[in-house]
């Protein structure tokens, strides 16, 4: 029957037909089976390729990935800060460590924590200080012509006044005493005079004249010694009067007229006497670098302050602040800037 169904031409035209698109179909087959594996082989390597670049990331900790630039900014920090740097292995386990406590504490809420937001807010406060403050703080100079300027404006005040060293005889009156007394008390004075005039160069002060005449207990037995006076200082338990003319004597031992103050009749003589002295300047350049760094420092903090409220206006409601309920306790000042320290020399 194949034999007559081959030999039929119709048939054996459809059959011929057949087995052509039969291996039509399979050589398509074929073809579409290498494109499937070549695009295979191609994804397979660009996953390999995908997969080398991710091994940037050093560990995963939920969804956090710490990276290789993660890594390296961690050595950074620590060698920056003279922080102990362990070996490869063991830092990344810190790291994973302290990543897990922190994605537990925001979990926990800790982020918004009063105190957690307050020391923040305070670190941050600081890095913008230590970024834009403080260098303008260490650039800050003081020249040899500013501290020179300061000190002769304090020139006075950095100059120790004339010193005398007086002795003195007192013979005390008062407003009730009558003329007749008074009398007496001035011609007992000017009698002291005449023989102070005759001591000795050698007496120390008034020597025995004071204590026959003076009535200052506490001097008499010390030949009238009253101690070292400051010129131009009145806060002394003697007339101005009596310490002025002991300092308008010319020479030490000179002995003064009599003097009539309002509580009594005096002679003052000058014991020993010392020149008006200014402090050099090389005593004071020190401080005076230190007062003018601190002034800087004090202008260059309140023209940063200023700034900022430049680029951000304050309002403030005085109202609504004395209805905050406020404790009455004393609260503690903020610690104060310490001085700056000098400059070392080159």
């Amino acid at each position: 029957m194949r034999m007559n169904l081959f030999k039929n031409p119709i048939v054996n035209s459809m059959v011929m037909t057949r087995y052509c698109l039969s291996g039509e179909i399979f050589t398509g087959i074929k073809e579409w089976i290498a494109i499937l594996t070549l695009t295979a082989s191609i994804l397979f390597i660009s996953g390999c390729k995908q997969k080398a670049v991710d091994s940037s990331i050093l560990a995963k900790v939920g969804s956090r990935e710490i990276r290789l630039e993660d890594f390296k900014t961690e050595v950074e920090w620590r060698i920056k800060n003279h922080r102990p740097l362990p070996d490869r292995r063991e830092l990344l386990d810190e790291m994973i460590a302290r990543e897990l406590l922190l994605q537990k504490a925001r979990a926990e809420g800790l982020e918004n924590d009063p105190d957690v937001r307050h020391s923040y807010e305070s670190l941050l406060a600081g890095k913008l200080r230590d970024r834009m403050l403080t260098p303008r703080v260490e650039a800050l100079k003081v020249s040899s012509e500013e501290v020179q300027s300061l000190y002769k404006k304090e020139l006075a005040r950095n100059t120790q006044s004339a010193k005398a060293h007086l002795a003195l005889v007192c013979i005390k009156t008062d407003s009730k005493m009558s003329s007749e007394k008074r009398a007496e008390a001035e011609k007992r004075i000017q009698e002291a005079r005449q023989f102070a005039l005759g001591l000795p160069s050698s007496t120390r002060g008034f020597g025995q004249i004071a204590m026959d005449y003076s009535e200052d207990q506490a001097s008499r037995y010390k030949g009238g010694d009253v101690g070292w006076f400051d010129e131009n200082q009145t806060a002394y338990r003697w007339p101005s009067e009596v310490v002025a003319a002991g300092f308008g004597l010319k020479t030490n031992g000179a002995i003064s007229e009599v003097i009539a103050a309002a509580n009594g009749f005096y002679l003052v003589t000058k014991l020993d006497a010392r020149e008006s002295v200014a402090t050099p300047l090389g005593q004071l350049q020190a401080s005076l670098q230190r007062r003018l760094l601190t002034e800087k420092r004090q202008q260059t903090e309140t023209a940063f302050r200023q700034e900022l409220r430049d680029a951000a206006p304050v309002q403030s409601f005085p109202q609504a602040l004395g209805e905050v309920n406020y404790p009455a306790t004393a609260v503690a000042k903020a610690e104060e800037l310490a001085p700056p320290t000098l400059p070392r020399s080159p």
